[in-house]
């Protein structure tokens, strides 16, 4: 049966004894140049989840073996396959419905993050190279900006303004890991919420999943991108921007939930500069919509006119929020810091 949730990977499910068991997935290799380098890192996170929960670990999905012991097919088109466990009985949120939620989905992501912690950095692969590199999706908005292949930066005037207003975050974040003060860890750096798994019942988190983004990071990106997610209340490609509200509410939640899981594990520097992840995400894929505007909306999937420009204005919307109450915000990190 096939899967239509998640843009990047075909996805189906297979029954046995008409009970869904499996999942099973066709590798998308335009995103994913290196699949059995992705395949590699998924074995290194189960083994770094058996290692943790031994025999209470049954809700993480497995990787499974084919009859020649590897965890990936190689069919004859060269397109890579592999196959995992199916997490029954579960659910996920687009939009984080309360506080509840959002503590729970964030404690989520805190104990995957508590269990990376142990791994090294150095044996996980970069899936996507540059995934969050700040630099060079600025460098490629900047590029887009010249071209104006589309005519289309005068429509996007205000965005670009704001972004270029902006630039210098780069300049942050490349001081903040060059001097090390920023340990480089291995992250999940996709931290949406529905990249989680909640019980039937939706109050409880099973597992988080989507790990093939999973590779070198820094919390940063991982808080940030619950920030840029979880905060507020309608899609990220809502086309009334005055229905973007930063719920702060929603971010002590989610702070709880996140920081109660990494207790003793999180140097001063990280606590400190979580917020500016926050920040720097919003920036980034906002930066990223406004680039794929520019350049005739090629990369994200568009169903209406200007809806890439909409989905960067929700980005920006947001970012401006955080600026307007940035101590306040700053205040709550340090409660449960």
């Amino acid at each position: 049966n096939e899967f239509l949730r998640g843009h990047i990977n075909d996805s189906y499910t297979i029954d046995v004894r008409n009970t869904c068991s499996f999942f099973l997935q066709r590798i998308n290799q335009h995103v994913f140049r290196d699949p059995e380098g992705l395949i590699e890192n998924l074995i290194l996170v189960n083994q770094a989840m058996n290692t943790h929960f031994g025999k209470e670990r049954n809700s993480y999905p497995r990787i499974i073996r084919n009859r020649n012991k590897k965890y990936f097919y190689l069919d004859k088109d060269g397109n890579y396959w592999r196959m995992m466990d199916f997490v029954p009985e579960s659910r996920s949120y687009n939009i984080c419905e309360s506080t509840a939620i959002a503590r729970e989905g964030a404690a989520a992501f805190g104990r995957f993050q508590f269990i990376m912690n142990k791994e090294d950095p150095a044996n996980y692969i970069p899936t996507i190279p540059d995934f969050h590199h700040l630099g060079k999706r600025l460098d490629q908005l900047k590029q887009a900006i010249d071209k104006d292949a589309f005519s289309r930066a005068g429509i996007a005037s205000k965005e670009i303004a704001f972004a270029r207003e902006r630039m210098y975050y780069a300049t942050e974040l490349d001081n903040l890991l060059q001097d090390g003060s920023i340990p480089i860890r291995v992250t999940h750096n996709d931290t949406k919420l529905n990249n989680v798994l909640f019980n039937k019942e939706g109050k409880d988190f099973i597992c988080v999943v989507d790990l093939d983004t999973v590779m070198p990071g820094t919390v940063l990106y991982d808080y940030g991108d619950m920030v840029r997610t979880f905060t507020s209340p309608v899609e990220e490609d809502e086309p009334d921007p005055a229905k973007v509200i930063f719920r702060t509410e929603i971010f002590d939640a989610l702070t709880e939930g996140y920081l109660s899981e990494l207790k003793g594990s999180l140097n001063e520097a990280e606590k400190e500069q979580l917020l500016f992840g926050g920040k720097m995400m919003l920036l980034m894929i906002g930066v990223r919509f406004l680039t794929d505007f520019l350049e005739g909306d090629h990369y994200f999937k568009t169903s209406r006119e200007n809806h890439n420009i909409e989905r960067c204005r929700n980005q920006f919307v947001l970012l401006k929020q955080i600026e307007e109450q940035e101590d306040d915000l700053q205040e709550i990190i340090r409660k449960y810091a």
